[in-house]
């Protein structure tokens, strides 16, 4: 018998064999798979239903289990899965109600177990083939991370659809990079290139490689919905299997509407740069692999991600293969030195050890509430209900908002409560359990609606999670530490949303309406001394001082703190966890209008903090807006808050733009949700410079950069010149500057015309 400790990479259900639940697994002397045959299949049934006669194979106990609304269950257990699909169906055809009928058996095992994605292994390894596999085998929880066997994959393809070479670069366990390159002939032309004669050669040379190699993570840029998808449909056309799975069996690739590409190869894991990215909160001007390594790393791209990438990769292709060959090896470090540059990949495996969610379904928030909620709630006695059960009913309110003060301010401190809405779960015992278990020692909630003190799951979970993060901000463990935020802030978000078993408007209701209870107390605190509160967004408050004085706002926040427990323990019997925090104190600030109305805009202002400017919301720090506007609008608050003319900073940059100073800045770059050729009835500017494109790939074109000339919009590739300023002025310029303009009772155009001077 042997003990192993292992990181589970994937997770498989596999009905047409024995060994049903598979678990593929990341040790420290290398890759191992568990295979489960004796683990049956388990979801509920309401007792009271289940003395009829059922042609489908299953055993049933009578558990003390019940529902949340007090029916008494039976546990039903079945030996495979299609006895498992089977019942199911038998049983809503006869009108009985089931409970957890869609969870899925390899996520039941690990939950129940409170297996965290890493797990302490006891068995006999048998080598079956190029695997290691144990069967069978005792599984405790356990906390390890492995070093991983990590390889970043890019392509490149030619105008016709032609694969022209794959590059790998490996990293952790083992250091390698190669590429594999099209050529006329079948040549090694040294330690990091080969040719191969046709796609096929290389394609299949490819795939050996990697299945020798063998790595445990395949990291890329869009690696999924361009690169894989792209290598299998040329696997496809060339009657080859992309068999990079561990076993040898093919990889697959699905689209999910909204939520982009996932690819599924057993025993490795696919992690695509963009949208890993953006979960970890990173914002950029936009995703190209060429901005992030620029912002991130100092560094770009051998080949300039616009204008000519295209024609520069054909010439070398054509007449330099060792050029592209090394383009293609950089864009694989690149990303390579993204991931380690932020601990990317240590984001995404924390993440799993606080959800329980494997790396391929952290995206699937539900189930992690499922993965924290279901084992404790089944050891007091219940069982949850199946998430199409849920009664929809309508959606509770979201947070608070105060209509900013619209204009200029000083000294305005913002305060703002620490995790607010785990705080308020854990001041008022508010989960689902407790819902249920209300009668029991009741804890009554500002807006009327009880839960139990006694009786709850989720305060505890918080509670321990906080002490977690606390010790990951002592050890500066940022991705820990976000790791565990996302979780705590998905539960109100879960217990609101209709795609969640534990749904009931009860529970956000309880939330985000003591959430408004909380900001108008806070408000009310504050306001009786004599202190304006300028703002407020569900957990900040923007107050203004009478000077700026930051031990003022730190003496405020403790007497607030002081007024807020005072309040909760007198009126409702229990301990406040709430906290706020003093965050900073602005010299100036500036809230901006709705356009084209009078009304304060919520999350949208410009501060003025230890001289330097800080920008919410604005068009500064939006993708969809032109460098030329984000230029204009920081320079027009600078001098804005100098308190320089505005008026004659306007003129001047109108008059320089017109002499071409800002050509530069005039890109614009936009999406694009469909194939432009489907535009029929509405062609915006952005679709008809897509049309100009000469695009003759084997994907459609998502996203064009061009400028507005005065023959319409050109994109870059066609190297435009004839630029339309006034559209720059009137669309870009000109509503920016009204933001402050209207605010001292002017007009951009009111400007312009009182000194003759034509802007537009």
């Amino acid at each position: 018998m042997q003990q192993i400790d292992a990181f589970i990479l994937s997770s498989h259900w596999v009905s047409e064999e024995s060994h049903s639940l598979q678990y593929y697994c990341c040790a420290a002397d290398g890759p191992i798979v568990l295979k489960f045959n004796t683990e049956k299949f388990v979801f509920f049934a309401e007792t009271r239903k289940m003395d009829q006669r059922f042609s489908t194979k299953f055993t049933k106990k009578d558990l003390p289990l019940k529902s949340f609304d007090g029916l008494a269950v039976s546990s039903l257990y079945t030996k495979n899965s299609n006895d498992f699909f089977n019942l199911k169906k038998e049983l809503a055809q006869s009108g009985v109600r089931t409970f957890e009928n869609d969870i899925w058996p390899t996520d039941r095992f690990l939950m129940e177990r409170f297996i965290y994605g890493s797990l302490r292994v006891h068995g006999e390894i048998k080598e079956e083939g190029e695997q290691r596999v144990i069967y069978n085998p005792q599984v405790l929880p356990c906390d390890f991370t492995p070093k991983f066997n990590i390889c970043s994959l890019d392509i490149e393809t030619g105008v016709d659809g032609s694969l022209y070479s794959i590059g790998v670069h490996y990293s952790g366990k083992i250091e390698h990079e190669f590429v594999f390159m099209l050529s006329d002939e079948n040549k090694k032309i040294d330690e990091k290139l080969s040719y191969f004669k046709n796609e096929k050669e290389l394609l299949e040379s490819f795939i050996e490689d990697l299945r020798q190699k063998d790595p445990d993570i395949i990291i890329g840029w869009h690696v999924i919905g361009f690169d894989l998808k792209f290598l299998l449909n040329k696997c496809i056309k060339l009657g080859i299997k992309l068999s990079l799975g561990r076993d040898g069996s093919e990889i697959s690739i699905d689209e999910k509407k909204g939520s982009g590409f996932f690819a599924n190869i057993k025993g490795r894991v696919v992690v695509d740069g963009p949208p890993t990215f953006r979960s970890a909160f990173y914002q950029f001007k936009n995703f190209k692999l060429e901005t992030v390594a620029s912002e991130l790393l100092g560094v770009g791209k051998d080949i300039a991600s616009d204008a000519g990438k295209v024609d520069e990769i054909e010439r070398r292709f054509r007449e330099d293969k060792v050029s592209l060959a090394k383009y293609n090896l950089l864009d694989c470090k690149l990303v390579t030195d993204l991931y380690e540059k932020v601990d990317l990949l240590g984001f995404l495996i924390n993440r799993v050890k606080v959800s329980g969610l494997l790396m391929d379904r952290l995206g699937i928030s539900a189930a992690a509430l499922d993965h924290v909620f279901l084992p404790p709630l089944h050891r007091r006695g219940f069982v949850a209900p199946n998430s199409s059960d849920i009664d929809r009913e309508d959606p509770s309110t979201g947070g608070m908002v105060i209509e900013p003060s619209v204009g200029l301010h000083e000294n305005v401190a913002v305060f703002d409560f620490r995790s607010l809405y785990p705080s308020i779960i854990r001041t008022f015992c508010i989960d689902p359990f407790s819902r249920v278990m209300a009668k029991v020692n009741p804890i009554h909630t500002p807006v009327g609606i009880d839960f139990s003190r006694s009786n709850n799951m989720l305060p505890e979970v918080i509670e321990k999670l906080l002490m977690k993060r606390g010790i990951a901000k002592q050890n500066n463990d940022h991705s820990m530490n976000m790791a565990i935020k996302i979780l705590m802030n998905s539960f109100y978000g879960l217990m609101g949303s209709f795609r969640c078993r534990f749904y009931h408007s009860d529970l956000p209701k309880a939330i985000t309406q003591t959430g408004h209870w909380l900001l108008k107390q806070t408000i009310e605190f504050f306001e009786n001394r004599d202190l304006e509160v300028l703002y407020g967004d569900t957990d900040s408050i923007f107050v203004r001082l009478p000077e700026n004085n930051k031990k003022l706002a730190s003496k405020l926040t403790e007497e607030a703190n002081t007024f807020i427990t005072r309040l909760i323990n007198d009126e409702f019997k229990t301990d406040s966890y709430l906290e706020l925090e003093f965050e900073k104190l602005y010299s100036k600030i500036y809230f901006s209008s709705v356009r084209g109305a009078s009304q304060g805009a919520k999350k949208k202002y410009v501060g003025l903090l230890d001289g330097q400017l800080q920008f919410v919301g604005m068009e500064f720090v939006r993708s969809d807006w032109t460098d030329l506007a984000k230029k204009f609008q920081y320079s027009l608050f600078e001098n804005y808050f100098m308190g320089a003319s505005i008026e004659s900073y306007i003129k001047e940059f109108v008059a320089q733009l017109k002499l071409g100073k800002f050509d530069e800045d005039l890109l614009i770059t936009k999406r694009l949700s469909k194939d432009p050729k489907e535009y029929v009835k509405n062609i915006p500017p952005h679709v008809r410079a897509a049309l100009l494109v000469n695009h003759t790939g084997p994907y459609r074109l998502k996203e064009v950069t061009y400028v507005m000339t005065m023959n319409g919009p050109e994109p870059i590739q066609m190297s435009p010149k004839n630029y339309d300023y006034n559209y720059y002025i009137d669309k870009q310029i000109k509503p920016l500057a009204d933001q402050v303009l209207n605010s001292l009772g002017k007009s951009f155009d009111s400007i312009s015309l009182g000194d003759q001077l034509s802007l537009i």
